[in-house]
């Protein structure tokens, strides 16, 4: 394993001097939606075949914050993506009201995910793109367009399903599995309900990237395309995917399998394979 790689039962995680995206954000704070909304204005005006879909999505009545206009956004997104159309329950699977009625109520709840409520976690992502992708301009194109931000956002929105129903029901989230096999299946990205990401994740072209449950991802990464932090498929029912640090690069096709730690500040070559705890 690299010079950043651990089992993730040794000592704790490396420092790093990466620049930190993890700045706090307060839903009072409108800057963001404003922002976002004015963005949104501005392309329907000189792209007007997109204002339909701009008035369904961040400039939909409801989207009176930024993380609801998120919420609005890609609940309609996914809904589309898994078949269902217009206002109604078009869905065999899920009506498109409910779905985002259950986006809505997730990202104002206060459960937190890796030290982060989810409106600000939803934030910092998406500033996450404007700040580290270059080919990024708006804050209107993750949330449109980019699949890794709507992928995530999917499992922010079935982690506070996944714990709700922990909390409350004792029993996992049926809800939460479906927003998961349905992202998967919409975005091509696979990361459990229960696995616990940090804020200011990026997921660059993110076709393929797979998180397992007892996975866990700190603040300010980038994974790009094809990373896998998975089991070996020797243990069940243990603590057994890997633990990612903050400020960590994961480049494209690197897998990083078992009960192993990733320092922070750590970046892992391209195509790498790096095996912890429960390999032969």
């Amino acid at each position: 394993m690299g010079p950043h790689m651990k089992r993730s039962s040794t000592s704790s995680l490396s420092s790093s001097s990466s620049s930190n995206d993890s700045t706090n954000y307060n839903s009072s704070d409108d800057s963001l939606l404003l922002r976002l909304q004015k963005e949104a204005q501005e392309i329907s005006t000189s792209e007007p075949a997109l204002s339909c879909m701009l008035h369904r999505t961040v400039l939909h009545p409801d989207a009176t914050t930024f993380e609801k206009a998120v919420a609005i956004a890609v609940s309609h997104r996914l809904s589309v993506s898994v078949g269902s159309t217009g206002g109604g329950c078009g869905s065999p699977d899920l009506c498109p009201n409910v779905l985002q009625d259950i986006f809505l109520s997730a990202v104002q709840s206060k459960h937190k995910e890796a030290g982060h409520v989810i409106a600000t976690a939803l934030a910092q992502d998406a500033l996450a793109y404007v700040r580290r992708d270059p080919a990024c301009d708006t804050l209107l194109e993750p949330i449109l367009f980019f699949k890794g931000y709507a992928a995530v956002v999917c499992h922010r929105v079935a982690h506070v399903q996944w714990h709700l129903s922990k909390t409350e029901n004792k029993r996992k989230s049926f809800v939460s599995l479906w927003i998961q096999s349905q992202a998967s299946s919409a975005f091509g990205v696979d990361i459990h309900p229960a696995a616990a990401i940090g804020c200011g994740l990026m997921l660059d072209h993110a076709t393929g990237i797979v998180v397992g449950e007892t996975a866990s991802i700190g603040d300010g990464c980038t994974l790009l395309h094809g990373v896998t932090l998975g089991g070996t498929g020797k243990d069940k029912g243990r603590d057994r995917h890997p633990k990612v640090g903050h400020h960590v690069l994961i480049g494209a096709g690197t897998q990083v399998l078992g009960n192993i730690s990733v320092g922070d500040g750590a970046k892992q070559v391209l195509g790498n394979i790096s095996v912890g705890d429960g390999a032969k």
